[in-house]
């Protein structure tokens, strides 16, 4: 039987304002989805030689665009720089990760491979109490670009 090889776990990175090239876990951010959006716009059209048919469908793309969605757990140490980031370009970094070995304790992983874009945090949510929660959205710019294997930075 196959199985998918799936990643266990996901690292959110800023780019450090002050030291480009240098890319700084968000800690708390412990899961993440990547939205990659197509946009079109439809065009219906009529067959010119059976004119009394229904019209079909053309699709023209008119853009790529991608999202970051984040949850986790509130950071204070992380808070200062996610006000920072509000509303700003940044960017970003997301890792897929997976355990060497799950049972051992500390556990280490192998990164699989990476996303990184440019992109500006449009939203930072947080929910105060015992179990206080923090969510971050991030409107991705360009094309995000994927690359396998550890980042070397």
């Amino acid at each position: 039987m196959s199985y998918p090889n799936e990643p266990d776990y996901v690292v959110v990175r800023r780019e450090d304002p002050d030291s480009p090239g240098t890319f700084d876990i968000v800690c708390g951010i412990e899961s993440a989805g990547l939205n990659q959006t197509a946009n079109t716009s439809d065009r219906f059209r009529r067959d010119c030689a059976a004119p009394a048919d229904v019209a079909t469908r053309a699709v023209r793309v008119t853009g790529i665009q991608w999202d970051l969605t984040g949850t986790g757990v509130i950071n204070m140490d992380e808070f200062e720089n996610m006000q920072a980031a509000l509303g700003n370009r940044s960017n970003w970094r997301v890792e897929y990760g997976k355990y060497d070995d799950a049972a051992s304790i500390p556990r280490t992983g192998t990164i699989f491979g990476y996303y990184t874009g440019p992109g500006v945090l449009t939203a930072f949510n947080t929910n105060v109490g015992e179990d206080g929660t923090a969510e971050i959205t991030i409107a991705g710019e360009n094309r995000p670009v994927w690359t396998t294997g550890t980042p070397t930075a």
